[in-house]
């Protein structure tokens, strides 16, 4: 009797495997497959500037670059900008000579200024202008609360996939069921260049004429996208 119990459990335990694995929800269960996109546009409040301050002559007067340093650094505090968001481009910090015919030696540094805003931007340029800054140009923008934008963007992303799966079903007279599955399928950013309301992009020696207030800069939003695949039961 007991060596035909341990011959019914041999014969049966294959079948019970095979029972476990048809119950597997990703095998058996009938699905629909879909993609979700999520986008979301935002407007910056974190703009880097880079410049650079230069030696110069004024008639034979040389204006060294510590009273330049000084008189930026002077005109931005007037400005109401933080000099605590002033830094040097180069974490070396090193000076940059440049030679002259002359043979004299002119130094160069190269700086970074973050601002939150298109007014502060405003303001920032007419101060590089007054003490004639080189190569001023908008180095990269971002914002503060991106990874909180990430976020909602990932989520407006899976909302799709369902409502899609939804109306999808719906049209055959079916209901979307639980996620089965759920795969990142993209995951990029695309950052739109600040765009300047100024016809150039950076500064040589030349006056800008308009004062703060009327300098108008803007940017493009910085666009996220985000995308899912995803299968649902259907029920």
């Amino acid at each position: 009797m007991k060596a035909i119990q341990k011959i019914l459990i041999i014969l049966l335990f294959p079948l019970l495997g095979f029972s476990q694995i048809e119950q597997n929800p990703l095998n058996s269960t009938p699905y629909i497959e879909v993609t979700g996109e999520g986008e979301i546009e935002v407007i910056p409040d974190e703009i880097y500037l880079q410049f650079t301050l230069k030696e110069r002559y004024d008639g034979r007067t040389k204006i060294n670059i510590d009273d330049l340093e000084k008189s930026l650094k002077r005109k931005l505090r007037l400005n109401g900008i933080n000099l605590d968001d002033l830094s040097l481009a180069d974490a070396d910090a090193a000076y940059v000579k440049i030679r002259r015919k002359n043979k004299d030696v002119l130094a160069s540094k190269d700086y970074i200024v973050e601002v939150s805003s298109t007014e502060e931007l405003a303001k920032v340029w007419t101060v590089l202008d007054e003490i004639d800054a080189l190569s001023a140009f908008i180095k990269r923008v971002d914002h503060s609360k991106m990874d909180e934008f990430k976020k909602e963007v990932k989520i407006k992303a899976i909302q799709h996939a369902k409502e899609k799966a939804n109306y999808m079903l719906a049209a055959i007279d079916q209901q979307t069921g639980k996620a089965l599955f759920i795969r990142e399928q993209q995951n990029f950013m695309l950052r739109n260049p600040a765009k300047m309301a100024l016809q150039t992009g950076f500064m040589e020696q030349e006056s800008i004429e308009d004062d703060a207030q009327e300098v108008e800069i803007s940017f493009k939003k910085i666009k996220l996208k985000y995308e899912v695949f995803a299968r649902f039961a259907i029920d």
